[in-house]
C-alpha cells in the first residue's frame, strides 16, 4: 500500500486490485490498512491522490446461466474527496454520492443492477441480493426511470 502510495505521489500511474465488494469498500480498506493515528492523514491524502475507483461483481445468471458483469464506477470528485475526509468514514455516504454523481462518470451499483434487470439479464430477485433492504426504493425507482426511457 506504500509503495503504492509513494508512486501515485510522485507523479505515476498505479493501478491496483484489492479484494472488496464495494468502491466504498476499497476506500475502507486501503484507510484501515493504517494504524488509528495515521487514518487522518491517510484519507486526506488518498482524498486529493485518488481519482477513481472500479468495482467488479460476477454473477450468474438465473435467467440465461452466463456470468454477468455488474460495475460499479466512482469517480473521485470534490463531494467524493470530502466524504473521504470526514473524521467518521462512512461507507453509506460514499455509495449514495457514487449513486448521485452519474454525470460526471460514476455508476452506481443500483444503476448497474436495475441496467441488467431491464436488459433482461438477472432476476429481481438476484438484484435485490446484492444491495441492502434500505435500498430497495432506490432500486425501483431506477427501474422505473429506466423503463420510461426505453419506452420514448
Amino acid at each position: 500500500m506504500e509503495a503504492a502510495i509513494d508512486m501515485v505521489e510522485s507523479g505515476h500511474l498505479v493501478i491496483g486490485t484489492l479484494h472488496t465488494k464495494s468502491c466504498a469498500e476499497t476506500i475502507d480498506r486501503i484507510i484501515n490498512f493504517y494504524e488509528v493515528r495515521d487514518q487522518a492523514s491517510i484519507k486526506n491524502l488518498i482524498s486529493t491522490l485518488l481519482k477513481m475507483v472500479v468495482s467488479q461483481r460476477l454473477l450468474k445468471s438465473q435467467i440465461t446461466g452466463k456470468l454477468v458483469l455488474v460495475p460499479e464506477v466512482m469517480v473521485v470528485d470534490n463531494t467524493i474527496a470530502a466524504c473521504i475526509r470526514k473524521e467518521k468514514f462512512n461507507i453509506s455516504e460514499i455509495e449514495d454520492t457514487i449513486q448521485s454523481n452519474i454525470e460526471k462518470g460514476s455508476i452506481g451499483l443500483i444503476n448497474s443492477l436495475a441496467k441488467l434487470y431491464v436488459n433482461g439479464q438477472l432476476s429481481l430477485e438476484q438484484i435485490k441480493s446484492q444491495i441492502e433492504e434500505k435500498n430497495y426504493e432506490t432500486l425501483n425507482r431506477t427501474i422505473m426511470q429506466l423503463n420510461v426511457r426505453i419506452k420514448h
